[in-house]
């Protein structure tokens, strides 16, 4: 199929089946996270190992973060979408041999890449067929049910802990092959056509995005702290069942679902930088108070709070950036953002880890709140003009190459 012809399919349907499958495997991902985060603390009573599994997940993008953009713009993305869940459904097999903590590390390294990559492939394909003119409401969308399928994640990982454990891996294999399944809509082939902006224009639009890159690498690398010492919180410090630690862990993507079904009445404020600047400053506040709270309860708000400002600054920032960055090149500049949006984290979460050996692990999450709030102060400084900069670095590599073809 061609340029010119792929927006002749019916795009609901194409967007619907792979929306559908991207959640499957995202629901696997935290079904796999929730349940072996808390089998290994509680089978070691070590912050530190347990640590280790979302310090390995965080890893596992960065090893594959260049070729895999420029696979996304130079091939079939949907055959990368069903190619990316039947290996994760084969990387699961792995888990017949969870006994062994190597094993679960491993498999946290393999299935974070290939998770990954298939979300990755979801978003090209989201630029590839949804029209600019409905773009917001495609990424309401899909933000709002990233939540869904985190929250049924976090819940079934959770309910999976009072079961035998063949439940689990029967579970973790069959959704990633059903993903493979749903994600037979129709997508372009890339391999012979034309590129022309290539890696040196991917940079080029990375370049004037910087100062936002860094700012979002320094806020998600201290932010990874709550996933590194959340079953702490709950099963050392609070002395609660799984139970509590799921409900505690499912109040984001709770909130995010809350704040995606007001998301379209806000929709013409939640592309203001001025108001993303806003509501990110709070966040690092409620990180604070769970570090300092000794209260389910209150945790559990934090959190829910946590999913409402931070799926209005994730919609916000990816229309932004979806309708200014061209289709042609959104598979590279998408994987060299996200350098800087986890590059971060994997190193956070090892050193969180570490230090948890050393020091009282809640003071640590307190300080790495309390630099969040301060970083993210000066970020309406740094967002200020950054979409008319991005369009503006585009239009002229447009202009280039229409001149060299002249």
């Amino acid at each position: 199929m061609t340029i010119e012809n792929l927006h002749d399919y019916p795009q609901w349907t194409t967007f619907r089946n792979y929306l559908i499958g991207r959640n499957l495997m995202r629901s696997a991902f935290y079904i796999f996270n929730i349940f072996f985060v808390w089998e290994t603390i509680v089978q070691y009573d070590s912050v530190f190992l347990a640590g280790m599994i979302p310090a390995l997940s965080a890893l596992g993008y960065l090893l594959v973060v260049i070729p895999e953009g420029h696979i996304l713009d130079r091939h079939n993305r949907g055959m990368v979408f069903r190619i990316s869940s039947i290996l994760t459904a084969l990387s699961y097999m792995f888990l017949y041999f969870h006994s062994i903590l190597a094993v679960v590390y491993s498999v946290a390294l393999i299935s974070s890449i290939l998770s990954i990559v298939n979300s990755d492939s979801f978003n090209t394909i989201m630029k590839e067929t949804v029209p600019e003119k409905t773009m917001q409401s495609a990424i309401s969308l899909s933000q709002g049910t990233n939540a869904i399928s985190e929250l049924a994640g976090i819940v079934f990982g959770g309910v999976l802990l009072y079961f035998p454990q063949q439940f689990m891996l029967i579970t973790l294999i069959s959704l990633p092959i059903l993903s493979s399944i749903l994600g037979f809509g129709r997508t372009l082939n890339r391999a012979n056509s034309s590129d022309r902006y290539g890696f040196k224009g991917a940079y080029r639009i990375i370049g004037v995005m910087i100062p936002f890159l860094l700012l979002s690498l320094i806020i998600n690398g201290l932010f990874i702290s709550l996933d590194v010492f959340g079953s702490g919180l709950i099963h050392i410090i609070l002395h609660d069942p799984p139970l509590d630690y799921s409900i505690f862990i499912a109040g984001f993507p709770v909130g995010a679902i809350l704040g995606s079904t007001v998301s379209g009445k806000l929709s013409s404020h939640l592309s203001s930088v001025r108001i993303i600047s806003i509501l990110i400053i709070p966040v690092g506040v409620f990180l604070l108070c769970i570090a300092l709270s000794r209260s389910l309860y209150l945790d559990i708000l934090m959190t829910v709070l946590l999913g409402i400002f931070v799926i209005f600054i994730n919609i916000g920032l990816q229309t932004i950036f979806m309708n200014a960055i061209p289709d042609a090149v959104m598979g590279r500049v998408n994987s060299l953002t996200m350098i800087f949006s986890i590059g971060g984290s994997p190193v956070m979460a090892a050193t969180f880890s570490l230090l948890s050996d050393y020091f009282y692990f809640p003071y640590i999450m307190a300080v790495a709140s309390i630099l969040a709030i301060f970083v993210s102060l000066p970020a309406y400084s740094i967002l200020k003009g950054l979409p008319e900069r991005v369009s503006g670095i585009v239009r002229k590599m447009d202009e280039e190459n229409l001149n060299q073809n002249i």
